[in-house]
């Protein structure tokens, strides 16, 4: 009898040890999807910031001030902090599934860093004018997963020849 009492207290332990395991692995993979979707949403934000600076026609008339999400040069964003976000350009394109927030994103004017001319055109390398001047811009997306404590924040530098 003590032997069998010995065998099942045996064979509760592990059983409460896989059912502890199993759980743990459920958290792991449903933080790895979350993770995965805010990447995505950010991904997708940044995207759209660049397209959207391919329809800026003047980088003089777009960043004048008057549009919160578009930032001069030298303004010194935080990216961390949330009034920045607050005021940030939500994602326009579409619904993005599964998400808590629309990601959002904020462009920062660099100013002018060349001519296409010289600069574009790397080693004879595709089309220039010759004539126009380039643009910097840095994009910034935030984008969040299931939940808002999962956030991700990309950047990426662009570059415009006007």
């Amino acid at each position: 009898m003590i032997v069998s009492l010995l065998i099942l207290l045996v064979m509760t332990v592990l059983g409460v040890t896989a059912m502890q395991t199993n759980i743990l692995e459920e958290k792991m993979s449903g933080n790895s999807q979350d993770v995965s979707l805010s990447i995505q949403a950010a991904e997708a934000a940044l995207r759209e910031a660049e397209d959207y600076i391919e329809t800026i026609v003047s980088p003089a008339a777009a960043f004048d001030g008057s549009t919160d999400w578009l930032y001069e040069d030298d303004t010194n964003v935080d990216i961390k902090a949330d009034a920045t976000w607050a005021t940030a350009r939500p994602y326009q394109t579409g619904d993005i599934t599964n998400v808590t927030t629309r990601p959002k994103y904020i462009i920062e004017l660099y100013g002018e860093i060349g001519s296409a001319s010289t600069d574009i055109n790397i080693s004879g390398y595709g089309e220039s004018s010759g004539t126009a001047n380039v643009s910097g811009f840095r994009v910034t997306a935030r984008g969040t997963g299931g939940s808002n404590e999962t956030v991700t924040i990309l950047q990426s530098y662009y570059a415009k020849a006007f």
